[in-house]
């Protein structure tokens, strides 16, 4: 969600969520590392997450006095497929990676971009499971802002963008190519931003999907307008030698994709349908924003 590194150069190179068909865990699986078979003997699996990335991902719910959303309801379900507890760890997104590697967390799931994790100190360290989920950006606004379509419905307008993150990629790039036509705001209070934008102090925001959603599920006055914005895959990370725990992982999830179970968890955060028709892109910022901006300087 946070963490664009290469800024529009770190896309997904696939087609569709299709999680595909994955080999059953076996027990000749379990001689390749003792990854899966040390988790089964405790078990439970523990997974790095960040509830401060906030709803829909995993986010504390004041009601239940416990964490809830999208992402941990699919840690439960892998769990339970492994016959083994889920036990989430608040841990803050940025210090995640290296309590993987220092293995105080099995696995993390906690809206980790696909490839993201494949640059700098990280690169070589870690491996990706199937993805669960895939997202874009998108502009939220008010509901009488309609006249904001897209990006360039934004020029001079006062745009809100999460620090770091794919939408403020998005922006910055465009400001670059446009001489700075945005008026941006980035920040990384993102319940901030939303009261600015609630309050007219912003004009729109680009934020994740799921944010989008969430947003418009709990504030009536906000709308999602305009075409998804460089979508990308999310996915669980493991420890690079962690072949078994991978292997189980991504059979979980090719099995809850193929009986329904990723669908009806989707749903329930009113997020599969844009899992229908949604492709992923690997491109250059250039021609990806002369798709997303019709008539752009980019042709």
């Amino acid at each position: 969600m946070f963490k664009f590194v290469q800024k529009l150069t770190c896309f997904a190179i696939s087609t569709s969520i299709n999680i595909g068909v994955c080999l059953s865990v076996a027990s000749s699986t379990f001689a390749e590392d003792s990854s899966l078979g040390i988790i089964m003997r405790r078990g439970h699996l523990r997974v790095g997450m960040d509830a401060a990335i906030g709803g829909p991902y995993m986010f504390w719910n004041a009601k239940t006095q416990f964490y809830d959303g999208f992402e941990l309801e699919i840690i439960q379900e892998i769990a339970a497929r492994l016959n083994i507890e889920p036990r989430p760890i608040n841990i803050p997104w940025s210090t995640q990676p290296e309590n993987l590697a220092s293995r105080q967390v099995d696995m993390l799931l906690s809206a980790r971009e696909e490839g993201a994790l494949e640059t700098g100190d990280s690169k070589g360290k870690f491996m990706e499971t199937n993805p669960y989920y895939r997202s874009a950006q998108r502009l939220l606004i008010r509901s009488d802002g309609t006249q904001i379509k897209s990006l360039r419905d934004m020029i001079g307008k006062r745009v809100g963008v999460v620090a770091n993150s794919g939408g403020a990629a998005i922006a910055e790039t465009y400001n670059k190519n446009r001489g700075n036509a945005i008026r941006l705001f980035s920040s990384r209070d993102l319940d901030r931003m939303i009261i600015q934008l609630r309050d007219r102090q912003l004009d729109a925001m680009i934020v994740d999907e799921p944010v989008a959603v969430w947003q418009v599920r709990n504030n009536p006055n906000f709308i999602i307008v305009g075409e998804p914005l460089i979508p990308i895959r999310l996915v669980a990370i493991v420890n690079k030698d962690d072949v078994s725990l991978k292997k189980a992982v991504d059979k979980a999830l090719a099995e809850m994709l193929q009986d329904g179970k990723l669908e009806q968890i989707l749903k329930r955060w009113n997020l599969w349908e844009s899992q229908k028709t949604l492709k992923s892109t690997k491109d250059l910022p250039a021609t990806v924003l002369a798709i997303i901006t019709p008539y752009s300087v980019y042709r």
